[in-house]
């Protein structure tokens, strides 16, 4: 199980500067690209727009961006509050508009991390368990069959697609043999990959 800092926005202002904070789940660093690019289309007239991230289970694949803010001001003290918290595959990103007042180097630190840290403290942390991701397909009547030993595996269903066939994703627990268990009804699951899946109402 991770936790991971819940999406959500928060908003500071400290001398006239407006820091907003974002944050958002992410599976991988290549979608922090795609985050931070967005927010900076729909805040085109802010000054800066400055983040920090942990993109793995354990925290060893973090980064940070200062964006223009004085080296070590802005992007370090984002992810630090990330990494306090505990959080993994999360990413925060804070939107600046400059209110004309310097802050100086310590100011902006201090404004920086009290940013993420407040919006963690209202976000809260979501619950994430990794489940193996398998397509599945099978004929009408073994589909019944099969969501039943489904069921037993606490296995979730996704995207059922009925035809002549019944396709599906199903999502089980990484310590679960699926393949094993629906064998015994003639099915074989084909493995596409592995998700961190939220807990109900979590996310």
């Amino acid at each position: 199980m991770i936790v991971c800092v819940k999406p959500s926005i928060y908003e500071l202002t400290i001398k006239r500067s407006r820091f907003i904070s974002v944050s958002r789940h992410i599976d991988d660093r290549e979608d922090v690209k795609s985050f931070i690019e967005k927010l900076k289309r729909e805040h085109p007239d802010a000054r800066h727009v400055c983040y920090g991230y942990i993109a793995d289970e354990k925290g060893d694949d973090f980064g940070y961006d200062d964006d223009g803010e004085p080296s070590g001001t802005a992007g370090k003290p984002i992810y630090s509050a990330i990494a306090a918290a505990g959080a993994r595959k999360t990413v925060i990103a804070v939107v600046r508009y400059f209110g004309g007042i310097k802050l100086g180097a310590g100011g902006l630190t201090r404004a920086y991390r009290q940013s993420a840290a407040e919006l963690i403290e209202q976000a809260g942390l979501a619950r994430a368990e990794k489940y193996a991701e398998y397509e599945v397909e099978c004929d009408n009547e073994t589909y019944k069959r099969a969501g039943a030993v489904l069921r037993n595996l606490n296995c979730k269903v996704e995207g059922i697609v009925y035809n002549k066939t019944v396709s599906f994703t199903a999502l089980a627990p990484v310590a679960c043999d699926l393949s094993g268990a629906l064998s015994t009804i003639g099915v074989a699951p084909v493995k596409i990959g592995e998700k961190y899946v939220f807990e109900e109402n979590e996310q």
